[in-house]
């Protein structure tokens, strides 16, 4: 009699502390929930997108991302309304007011919180800028493809992806098929800040290899996403070198995830291996958040150096839950929110925005 009530309290025991586990796991759930694609605003679960790419979230925790495939910005605020914060949703470059303005495959978005929004864009080959009023003007870029640097539409990129403003308000662009980091000053210059030669030098060869060091001394393979802390390190997903890099404030780019090897390895950072990632976010806890595209996951590096996959199988797919259960399907724009206990992020080929509940820490 002894023993079955010793076993009774022990299922109670172990049910309880299952109950406890799964409560706690993190889950991954869809905001829009919409299975097609198009453009339609409102509620966020009936809102539609048309491949979702960049992301970035302001003060107030709202949130905007580049619809690529429609040509425009949007913006989803705190309560879960959807905007189109600006585009006409015509192809083109023409500035102008917000509602009249046209891009073409926009990308990368940053704010600098003061009401400016700054847009990669990537068939534009041009740099965009949103100003607290709404008016849209370019910031630099011909239109055409290509390599220069200068000012204005003497600059020549080459399919620009991932962008962010620093705390002095210079702006950094990932020029992806130049290979390099490019740097806009206060005066509108545009030069190189990192990978790629000198910006009076092409070096052909040194296209598409990888090499830590400073500037441009560097050496990147398509870099994409990026991302800033506020020591104005930025960090680079550096998509074909399969690796996650940083770039020190004084210029100093270094390797913080990935060994070259494409796969879905974790543990050691420095020695696992990714395969493609597009897309970063530094949290505010000084976690660095990452979309491993082609291999379909969320990944995490912590603080000590450990690389972590949040969510994500691995497999193509569609599907909500349990995070190791949860499937994606190129999963690319991220960020956290202030207290980092939820991911957003857009399922590219899922045309979705979705988003990770963290567990409380």
């Amino acid at each position: 009699m002894i023993y079955k009530v010793k076993l009774f309290w022990k299922h109670v025991f172990v049910a309880f502390l299952f109950g406890i586990i799964v409560s706690a796991q993190t889950t991954v759930y869809t905001l829009s929930k919409e299975d097609s694609t198009g453009l339609r605003n409102g509620k966020i679960e009936n809102a539609l997108f048309n491949k979702p790419f960049g992301m970035c979230i302001d003060n107030n925790q709202n949130v905007y991302l580049t619809d690529t495939e429609n040509n425009c910005i949007r913006k989803i605020d705190k309560n879960g309304n959807v905007t189109t914060f600006a585009g006409s949703g015509k192809e083109g470059a023409k500035d102008g007011s917000a509602a009249e303005a046209e891009f073409y495959q926009p990308t990368g978005i940053c704010t600098d919180n003061k009401g400016n929004f700054y847009i990669a864009g990537f068939m534009s080959q041009t740099i965009r800028k949103i100003n607290s009023e709404g008016i849209v003007s370019t910031m630099a870029g011909s239109g055409e493809a290509g390599y220069a640097c200068g000012k204005g539409k003497e600059v020549l990129f080459n399919y620009p992806r991932g962008i962010v403003v620093n705390s002095k308000g210079e702006v950094f662009i990932s020029d992806s098929w130049n290979h390099r980091i490019r740097k806009i000053s206060h005066d509108g210059t545009v030069s190189d800040f990192a990978g790629g030669g000198r910006c009076t030098v092409v070096d052909e060869e040194d296209f598409g290899t990888f090499k830590d060091g400073t500037d441009t001394t560097a050496r990147f393979h398509t870099p994409c996403g990026l991302s800033i802390d506020k020591q104005d390190n930025i960090y680079v997903a550096d998509a074909l070198n399969h690796r996650i890099r940083k770039i020190s404030h004084d210029g100093m780019v270094s390797t913080i995830a990935g060994n070259g090897e494409i796969g879905l390895t974790e543990g050691d950072a420095l020695n696992s291996s990714l395969n493609t990632p597009t897309e970063v976010y530094a949290a505010p806890n000084g976690e660095i958040y990452f979309s491993d595209t082609y291999n379909n996951v969320i990944r995490k590096i912590t603080s000590d150096g450990r690389l972590i996959t949040v969510a994500g199988t691995g497999e193509a797919g569609y599907k909500d839950g349990n995070t190791l259960k949860a499937l994606l399907n190129y999963p690319r724009g991220i960020v956290t929110n202030v207290s980092v206990t939820k991911i957003i992020f857009v399922d590219y080929n899922n045309n979705r925005v979705r988003e990770i509940k963290l567990k409380e820490k």
